[in-house]
């Protein structure tokens, strides 16, 4: 009896730091959200698309200033249109969202750590997700691929379930959860959920040899589930819409593989994918070289059968570098979904860094394994903490150098930042150097860094919101503005734009992404080309208008716009007919000076009161 009360303790300590870490990550994810303006161009559009669905009532087919759009399914769309129809439509509505998806992300990795691999390598999988930096970023982020990744996350994780569990009804329900968040997945993001799950499933029953494993996957139920997920929206949006499914299939989703948007040389993502670990970024690589060796260990290909190998191709007596000989198959199977993740979008010629983030759960629980398995006793691992801490000495200069060289902020608000920064940077470099001769600190220590520099992030993000984003600018106008304002952008587009001011873009001169919706329907009247165009909607009626800096000087010389605000990347300018109606008061038209700039609109009524 007494012998089982160490392990009870140690049990309940576990459990204590799991939910310590659940905890912190619902902190670090939503604290600070509603602290500044919208950053477009993804914030801004993500957050306009569900306004405009709350808008009109059509749910059906997705609109962005008002012109159809269909690159993505309207999943995330949904969630945020709901969050703002409870919350009202502010910044952290919008943001809420990605917050609880890499929430409910953390704890996915932690039960599925813990189920498969105990619970220290399961707590210690979620705090290393937590506290790697692309997964913290897109987590507070409202774009589409924080959720996306969460449902492939999900459909992975449950069909590994399903794949390791008896058979029986517990093996069918799994599957079947599986093929539930396969559909919510394509529904997020498209086909992409579909090429990623066949290649990860496919290529480890191949290695595996078993193929019998595709039968007992639930099909006829689970393809009846997909259906009724996937089906009721790409009937509905191609019924209502005939340019939608040639649009969406050929040029969303296959024309992306050959577009030069975004076009990135094929390694750029297997230099991106470990550096997006930052702190963890060290332990990546011996991590992912141990998981490599014990995966091709257990790789059970007809031709590697000898009379060296047992049945299952293993050679007998082979030693495990991560884990016990039961992880074997779970330390393939995440390896195949790291690499799937990665290797199909590597392929692609169009390439974003978000696209890699459902890899990031998979290495989580490899480098947890390789730590809680042998690691930390090993030499490399206090190579890594030493190296960490020695880069995050030199980064200490670093960070000053650059507050000081950029020029669209003005150093004096980066003042406390890099303060602060400095001293989390210093602070972990101590605590790493102590823990390479405290082995059993290093995960907490690597951890804890960019726990401590978060005050500094969310410092600084605001001021570079307000000096370079038009939401600071526009919520310093009247809200709401009055309806007689038309609002126009030049040689431009800022999608939040349409979010704060509540009303549809004339745009003269950009069509941008919008220019496959511009085509449908009757848009004349907000799609404009020339200098001319926009001239003459100055003389009818009031109307504001938002450029960038190099285009205000020729605009100036027109003589029919003020100065209403300003920042380092956007001119807001409006005739006379918007000062005297908005109860503005201009700025004398040589204050738009070099970056670092900040105007922010001025009340008559304000300047009354002084």
């Amino acid at each position: 009896m007494s012998s089982d009360r160490p392990h009870v303790g140690r049990g309940r300590s576990l459990t204590m730091v799991m939910v310590l870490v659940g905890c912190l990550a619902a902190g670090i994810y939503v604290i600070g959200l509603n602290g500044y303006p919208l950053l477009d161009p993804d914030e801004g559009r993500y957050a306009e698309i569900p306004r405009e669905m709350l808008e009109s009532g059509d749910f059906i087919t997705p609109r962005l200033n008002y012109v159809q759009y269909f690159e993505k399914p309207p999943l995330f769309y949904w969630c945020t249109a709901g969050a703002m129809a409870l919350f009202g439509q502010h910044e952290w509505a919008v943001r809420l969202v990605p917050a609880l998806a890499g929430f409910l992300t953390v704890l996915l990795v932690m039960s599925f750590g813990n189920r498969f691999f105990g619970m220290r390598v399961g707590v210690l999988a979620g705090w290393i997700y937590l506290t790697s930096v692309i997964p913290l970023i897109l987590a507070r982020l409202p774009i589409i691929d924080g959720l996306f990744s969460l449902l492939l996350t999900a459909t992975w994780m449950t069909w590994w379930r399903g794949y390791r569990a008896a058979a029986g009804p517990a093996k069918s329900r799994w599957h079947i959860a599986a093929w539930t968040c396969l559909g919510l997945a394509v529904m997020t993001k498209g086909v992409a959920a579909i090429a990623l799950t066949g290649l990860i499933v496919l290529a480890f029953i191949a290695a595996r040899s078993d193929w019998r494993a595709l039968s007992s996957m639930c099909w006829v139920r689970g393809l009846l589930i997909f259906a009724v997920i996937v089906l009721p929206w790409h009937l509905a949006a191609g019924f209502r819409n005939t340019e939608f499914l040639h649009f969406y299939f050929v040029v969303q989703h296959f024309g992306r593989l050959v577009s030069e948007e975004h076009a990135r040389p094929i390694w750029y993502f297997l230099v991106i994918f470990p550096f997006g670990m930052l702190f963890w970024t060290a332990f990546f690589f011996p991590a992912a070289l141990g998981a490599l060796r014990r995966a091709a260990r257990v790789i059970r290909l007809p031709w590697m059968r000898s009379p060296g190998r047992d049945e299952k191709g293993e050679a007998p007596g082979s030693s495990d570098d991560i884990g016990e000989g039961r992880h074997s198959e779970g330390i393939l199977f995440l390896v195949i979904w790291a690499g799937a993740v990665v290797g199909l979008f590597s392929l692609s010629r169009s390439k974003l860094v978000p696209y890699i983030l459902p890899a990031y759960p998979a290495m989580a629980l490899l480098i947890a394994l390789y730590l809680m398995n042998g690691g930390l006793a090993r030499t490399p691992v206090r190579w890594c903490a030493g190296i960490t801490a020695a880069f995050l000495l030199a980064a200490i200069p670093v960070v000053s150098y650059y507050a000081r060289a950029q020029e669209m902020l003005p150093v004096s608000e980066l003042e406390w930042p890099v303060r602060i920064a400095q001293c989390a940077l210093l602070l972990g470099s101590v605590l790493l150097g102590l823990a390479v001769f405290r082995r059993g600190l290093i995960p907490a220590a690597t951890g804890l860094v960019l726990i401590l520099l978060m005050p500094a992030l969310l410092m600084t993000i605001p001021v570079g919101a307000n000096y370079r984003k038009v939401g600071g600018l526009l919520k310093g106008m009247p809200r709401p503005l009055p309806e007689e304002i038309r609002v126009a952008e030049w040689r431009t587009f800022d999608q939040g734009l349409s979010f704060y001011t509540q009303r549809r873009t004339i745009l003269v001169d950009n069509r941008g992404e919008l220019k496959f919706g511009s085509t449908l329907e009757d848009h004349r009247d907000f799609f404009l080309e020339g200098e001319e165009n926009l001239k003459r909607l100055a003389g009818e009626g009031p109307l504001l208008v938002n450029l960038r800096p190099g285009d205000w000087p020729k605009v100036r010389s027109w003589g029919l716009f003020r100065l209403a605000a300003a920042n380092s990347t956007n001119v807001m300018v409006g005739n006379e007919a918007f000062f005297r109606l908005a109860r503005l008061i201009p700025w004398p038209d040589d204050a738009a000076t070099s970056p670092p700039l900040l105007l922010r609109p001025r009340s008559s009524n304000t300047e009354k009161k002084g």
